[in-house]
């Protein structure tokens, strides 16, 4: 069986709109380990799009750009106004972790994510290695060109699951 790994997480939030954030990867077991993210939004966000890249980490141990790199705006899929499918998939592997539960505008305050690791349900098979994802949140305003809100990147492993042995066994 296979499993997706979280490994570590970075957070780079532009000050103008979030402060106070914190980032980190708790491991559960040899299988799982989950982000947990803070941040006090400062400014509210009205039209907020999501840039997804997707990541392979080579042989040579550099990040290349992996099938994904979309941008999707949040505010029609938490409204269900659109289905696209990247943007689909980001929403139910988030909408259950954090607090941010309802469509746009998101109001300023303290915003959580808690637990937060990829469901190998919503995912198709990746082939085994390491994995980037690169999250980009962009408000865009009425008459302006899109600003970035910050920037997520989280690592991940995708392996095969390690089986606990039993007592007794060597």
């Amino acid at each position: 069986m296979i499993v997706y790994r979280s490994t570590n997480i970075e957070c780079f939030p532009d000050p103008a709109f979030a402060v106070n954030s914190t980032c980190r990867i708790r491991a559960v077991n040899w299988n799982k380990a989950v982000a947990q993210m803070d941040c006090d939004l400062i400014t509210p966000l009205a039209n907020t799009s999501v840039q997804l890249e997707l990541f392979k980490k080579s042989d040579n141990n550099r990040y290349h750009p992996f099938l994904v790199n979309v941008t999707v705006n949040m505010c029609d899929v938490i409204s269900k106004r659109n289905f696209m499918p990247y943007g689909t998939i980001f929403w139910k592997i988030i909408k259950e972790h954090t607090n941010v539960n309802h469509s746009c505008p998101i109001r300023p305050g303290h915003l959580i994510a808690r637990n937060l690791y990829i469901d190998e349900s919503f995912l198709p098979r990746f082939p085994l290695g390491f994995y980037k994802i690169s999250i980009k949140l962009l408000e865009t305003y009425m008459d302006h060109p899109k600003r970035s809100v910050g920037i997520i990147k989280y690592y991940f492993q995708v392996k095969q699951m390690v089986k606990a042995k039993k007592k007794g066994q060597d």
